[in-house]
């Protein structure tokens, strides 16, 4: 019996696929990325290895399908309040300010106002699976440029929505009238309205009813029919396929089985959104950036320049300094996996030329692929280009720098935890933030607090650091820790320093940047683990003690070896 003609292909994608991803993690790079080269690679416009791209394109549908509901299952509306600032301004003004940047840009070239609208949802858009990859490997998910990138990464996700909600009354705009478009709007609200009332109430029972069976066949077909049904109902309403699925997870996640659901239908997910950039690889044609390098050149900037100067604008609103906006920005400057999903919807409306099509499909792709290279130099960009400021004249208003007090740097809740411990033994101490909520929470409570970055001279001059008696570390990114200590320990060399980090891999280097103590807290966390649970069991733990003593004597060690001269660098 012959093997379906679409069988030897999608076993040749997905062999690509799985290379792909191999070789970029070893390369330690976003697998994303290998799926689009794999792609571009396969496809008619590469090696000519896959032909028939419509069938591949069919199944990857189904991917984005799957993709935008675990997307809006991963969503919590109750956890994006939450984050504050971010969502209520700093997003917001990031997808407007590049909106309108694109569409001022394309409008005064002489494309419809529609299509150039469309083209800025396209570039607002940044990539969530390569950022927070990044900030994870990185270790700054905690630091403020971290908060930052991953709160608008996470409105801009929602923000799909909207954005596909109205293709239908912006390919109407462009080519039929006001009336079509007024059209195209109501119908597209009604729809849209309609589901969610109906995914309201009668989702959570349905699902309800079928997860009361303990049978796990069951709850994954309800779940896999509700993101089908869901697709099917907003496609038969004229709208998108996927906008149905992505509402469909966001309503199941405010219920009670949106983790399991999650868990179940990830593995479909992981598979068909790996075709999905595939395909979408399969359709570039690399020639496009010899035969029109300037077009290409011109869109890339508006991409890197524009998204990073509209990125960052919303964290100096806020109040935060410009290192922190330019790493925002920068690391914001590439084009997201939501906006092939646009970009295939778009397409199908009309709302792009295919010589448009190339053109961004060709920015796009050297955008992600710059972007762990523009994002690890973001840092180093940002100390050049935006230098501290220069120590001001003693003879200014100022506060007086206090003597042999105690330094502490980041009001998180360990900052917290440690200034009430210092007030109780009333030791002069005085507190430094970059986050203004914190610094104004911490006024209120009569902390000696202020706001500024310490890694500033001027800032920590102005903070008395060398009359200090000690420091304390205690900020969310080893990047930003050690920065501070190399500050520090040049400007006050005698200094006690204490400083905090996750990972005891951490450690090393924070001694090298002239930490004399270095607290772990996965070291320590994991000996009080063993230790409460040892006492639970009646267990005697003297093996936990000689455990600890060891570690102790390690530590020393380390400090031993690079306070030595010549030591390890």
């Amino acid at each position: 019996m012959p093997a379906p003609a679409f069988l030897g292909p999608l076993a040749l994608i997905f062999l690509a696929a799985l290379g792909a991803a191999y070789l970029f993690h070893r390369l330690r790079q976003p697998p994303l990325i290998g799926f689009l080269v794999a792609g571009a690679v396969l496809g008619p416009y590469g090696l000519g290895l896959v032909h028939d791209v419509g069938v591949v394109e069919s199944l990857a549908d189904l991917g984005v399908v799957l993709l935008l509901f675990t997307i809006g299952l991963e969503l919590s509306l109750r956890n994006l309040r939450r984050l504050g600032p971010v969502v209520s301004i700093a997003a917001p003004v990031q997808i407007v300010a590049t909106i309108g940047l694109v569409f001022l840009v394309a409008w005064s070239r002489g494309v419809p106002p529609g299509a150039s609208l469309f083209a800025g949802y396209l570039v607002a858009l940044s990539s969530t699976a390569i950022v927070l990859k990044l900030l994870s490997d990185r270790r700054e998910v905690d630091a403020p440029h971290g908060k930052f990138l991953i709160g608008i990464l996470i409105v801009q996700d929602l923000a799909v929505v909207p954005m596909l909600l109205s293709l239908e009354f912006l390919a109407a705009s462009s080519g039929r009238g006001t009336g079509s478009a007024l059209l195209a709007l109501v119908k597209t609200a009604a729809a849209a309205a309609g589901l969610v009332v109906a995914a309201r109430v009668v989702v959570p029972r349905f699902i309800g009813a079928l997860a009361g069976t303990r049978q796990k066949e069951i709850f994954v077909i309800a779940v896999l029919f509700l993101v089908l049904g869901s697709a099917l109902a907003t496609s038969w309403a004229g709208l998108s396929a996927a906008l149905g699925a992505f509402l469909a997870g966001l309503v199941l996640a405010e219920s009670d089985y949106g983790h399991q659901a999650l868990a179940d239908v990830a593995g479909f997910r992981d598979a068909f959104s790996a075709l999905f950039f595939v395909s979408i690889g399969m359709l570039f044609q690399p020639r496009i950036v010899v035969e029109q390098p300037l077009a290409v050149a011109t869109l890339l900037a508006v991409i890197l320049v524009g998204k990073t100067v509209t990125g960052g604008l919303p964290v100096l609103l806020l109040g935060y300094p410009a290192r922190v906006a330019l790493v925002v920005g920068i690391s914001l400057a590439q084009i997201g996996e939501f906006s092939f999903v646009l970009l295939r919807q778009g397409s199908a409306a009309g709302l792009v030329s295919p010589a448009g099509h190339q053109l961004f499909l060709a920015a796009a792709i050297i955008t992600m692929i710059a972007t762990p290279l523009l994002s690890e130099a973001s840092h180093g960009i940002a100390e050049r280009a935006a230098p501290r400021p220069r120590a001001r004249p003693q003879t200014e208003s100022a506060p007086a720098a206090a003597e042999n007090h105690v330094l502490v740097f980041g009001y998180g809740h360990m900052g917290v935890t440690v200034a009430r411990l210092l007030r109780q033994t009333r030791t002069p101490f005085r507190v430094l933030d970059l986050d203004p909520d914190r610094v104004r929470r911490g006024r209120k409570q009569g902390v000696p607090i202020e706001y500024g970055d310490s890694t500033s001279d001027h800032v920590l001059r102005r903070v008395g650091v060398e009359k200090a008696r000690a420091a304390i570390v205690l900020l969310p990114d080893a990047r930003t820790t050690r920065q501070t200590l190399k500050h520090c320990r040049r400007l006050a060399p005698k200094l006690i320093l204490v400083a905090r980090t996750r990972y005891g891999a951490d450690v090393p280097a924070l001694v090298r940047d002239g930490a004399d103590e270095v607290v772990a807290e996965e070291i320590q966390s994991s000996l009080e683990i063993a230790n409460r649970t040892m006492e639970r069991l009646g267990l005697r733990t003297p093996w936990l003690e000689a455990e600890t003593e060891e570690l102790r004597r390690a530590r020393q060690e380390v400090f031993r070896r690079f306070r030595q001269p010549g030591g390890d660098s």
